[in-house]
């Protein structure tokens, strides 16, 4: 039978991945706000000086990245030998990139790249981690929790955004499988899928996308339009609190969502017939006549 979830005080130890900048960062410092001990994942031990000032002993920095298995390893001896028998409150998937382009001409290892971080990544963290949530015969403390950061592109796909959109479906996917696999356990899988938050995951995406202006290619305008749309759409983003108070709703709750669905678009891209999405992605995009297919000659000759 699966182990009671009540409420649950703030305190314990949290693991979140990427908390360099971003969504990741503002998760860390809202978790050590609300009296949780974060272990959190960064590459380069400079990118967690400044969480270490802020909060000293409640933040533990853990320098890995989650395409690394020997690095992922490492990172749960260190969590092992300080907490010992207590366990993890909760793991939080937040490590991600977004790395846009035509998928025809986009380089592949730049779509591997975003399958490897965002997903494949994912999974080994959770992985390493589940024995220190509590997916172990004896394990000897309260079950954890398992929180995603997926995205509303783990339901809809946009053009040009295939393989970060593959990325969020297979968070979806794995995340269903896992939560349900978990059962026995106790240990609940959430998901939250924001849409525009204020993050620099897409700047940072932004020299790999743009090195490549896909001049001379059939995309050519429809991508410099697509990305002054994406920058508008950032302008507006949603702070990131947006993300983290679900994320403590997520641990905290008694029965905490399957999913956090943050946008309405969300429920549209799930249920509204597929080329009526079309034209109102198209059209939201400002790219409608610019993906429009080309007659072909023969075709231009039948209907003259």
């Amino acid at each position: 039978m699966p182990v009671a979830q009540s409420q649950r005080p703030s305190g314990g130890a949290v693991l979140v991945t990427g908390v360099s900048s971003g969504i990741g960062r503002a998760i860390a410092l809202d978790l050590m706000g609300a009296g949780y001990t974060v272990f959190g994942s960064v590459r380069r031990i400079e990118d967690a000086t400044s969480l270490s000032q802020f909060k000293g002993d409640q933040f533990i920095p853990l320098v890995f990245d989650v395409t690394d298995l020997a690095g992922i390893a490492q990172a749960v001896s260190e969590v092992e030998a300080r907490l010992g028998t207590a366990g993890l409150t909760a793991l939080v998937n937040n490590a991600g990139v977004s790395i846009s382009g035509p998928f025809l001409h986009q380089p592949a290892d730049q779509f591997q790249r975003v399958m490897d971080v965002n997903f494949h990544g994912l999974v080994a963290v959770t992985r390493a981690f589940l024995p220190l949530l509590g997916a172990r015969d004896e394990p000897g403390h309260r079950p954890g929790r398992i929180i995603n950061i997926g995205s509303v592109q783990g339901t809809l796909t946009v053009p040009f955004m295939a393989a970060y959109s593959a990325s969020k479906h297979a968070v979806e996917a794995f995340a269903q499988g896992l939560r349900r696999e978990l059962l026995p356990f106790g240990i609940s899988v959430s998901t939250i899928e924001p849409n525009f938050t204020k993050s620099d995951i897409f700047a940072k995406a932004a020299s790999d996308s743009m090195a490549n202006n896909y001049q001379g290619t059939r995309y050519e305008a429809a991508w410099v339009q697509f990305n002054a749309s994406l920058a508008a759409e950032e302008a507006k983003a949603k702070p990131a609190e947006t993300v983290t108070r679900k994320v403590l709703h997520a641990i905290q709750s008694p029965r905490p969502r399957t999913r956090y669905p943050l946008d309405p678009i969300w429920h549209i891209g799930r249920f509204l017939p597929d080329r009526i999405f079309d034209g109102l992605i198209f059209k939201a995009l400002g790219i409608t006549r610019l993906m429009q297919p080309r007659l072909a000659q023969s075709d231009i000759g039948s209907n003259a």
